[in-house]
């Protein structure tokens, strides 16, 4: 596994962790969901095998981290609307170094709202 390192990353540049990254901007934004963690937990268009290796779920908001989870279960949704695309269960870590820090451009101009990191 080759860790990504480029200044244009933010703090993604320099973690270690395995990571799976969800912009949530939009939904965030349109309070389309009750908290920050249910903006991020569902309805991803994700590789089960590979998300189920991520010690931490980052949720970005215009360019920052606003949620940091510890996943604890992923699993394939039971909506119909939503048939195929994954969720998870998981711990919020409220006191995580990386919670406000910039991810930088890591979704700039990116129609696919989400990111691996060292995975």
């Amino acid at each position: 596994m080759e860790k990504i390192v480029n200044e244009d990353l933010g703090i993604i540049g320099k973690i270690n962790e395995r990571v799976v990254c969800f912009n949530v901007t939009k939904t965030y934004r349109n309070k389309e969901r009750g908290s920050i963690y249910e903006c991020a937990r569902k309805y991803w268009r994700v590789s089960g095998r590979r998300v189920k290796r991520a010690e931490y779920v980052f949720a970005v908001s215009d360019g920052l981290i606003i949620g940091v989870y510890r996943p604890l279960r992923w699993y394939i949704t039971d909506s119909k609307k939503y048939e195929g695309r994954w969720e998870f269960e998981g711990e919020e870590l409220t006191d995580s170094p990386y919670l406000d820090k910039s991810v930088g451009n890591l979704f700039y101009h990116k129609q696919n709202p989400v990111a691996y990191v060292n995975m």
